[in-house]
């Protein structure tokens, strides 16, 4: 599942029900702090050098454009998706939960939550679905004081590269089991 890297030695992450031995590139991390509804799960352990997403001030409004960043074999992927009263629309695959949302400034919107077992393909194509989102005030209350703050004022809109490449490091891959 992917983590996100939200300050030293401090990741995030959406864990399946039962996650014994979280490992974060073969190294063993430690759960923290954790909320059983969600599977929201604040890691303690190595990390990549590189910057984090600062939350975003507010919730995004429905029809919001968002760009969703998943651990992939070959690193970080990028999606875009739009945000919907229900969560958020994009073509996610399998393994998802977890993935961080950003808006397009790059400020952290919320995490992919847990996905369904089983995708519905049309012509062996995932479509975009409305997959349910860990939001803002759940990070908030899960992370408390170990929030990364925005600073204040608004930030420019920035393209779906430039927020990858400054945050796709922050990505990591969590693995269950010894």
């Amino acid at each position: 599942a992917p983590g996100l890297v939200v300050g030293p030695r401090r990741i995030v992450a959406v864990l399946p029900g039962a996650c014994p031995a979280p490992r974060v590139a073969d190294a063993p991390v430690r759960v923290l702090r954790r909320d059983e509804v969600s599977g929201l799960s604040l890691l303690e352990g190595a990390t990549p050098p590189g910057s984090s997403p600062v939350l975003a001030p507010a919730p995004a409004a429905p029809g919001e454009a968002s760009i969703v960043l998943a651990a992939g074999a070959d690193g970080a992927t990028v999606t875009t998706g739009e945000i919907a009263g229900a969560g958020l629309i994009a073509p996610l695959q399998p393994g998802a939960a977890g993935a961080p949302v950003l808006d397009r400034s790059g400020r952290l919107l919320g995490l992919v939550a847990r996905l369904p077992a089983q995708p519905r393909l049309v012509a062996g194509v995932m479509p975009p679905l409305t997959h349910p989102l860990v939001g803002l005030e759940t990070l908030k209350a899960l992370l408390g004081p170990e929030a990364p703050k925005a600073a204040a004022g608004s930030t420019p809109p920035l393209t779906a590269g430039a927020i990858a490449g400054r945050f796709a490091g922050a990505v990591v891959a969590v693995r269950c089991g010894g």
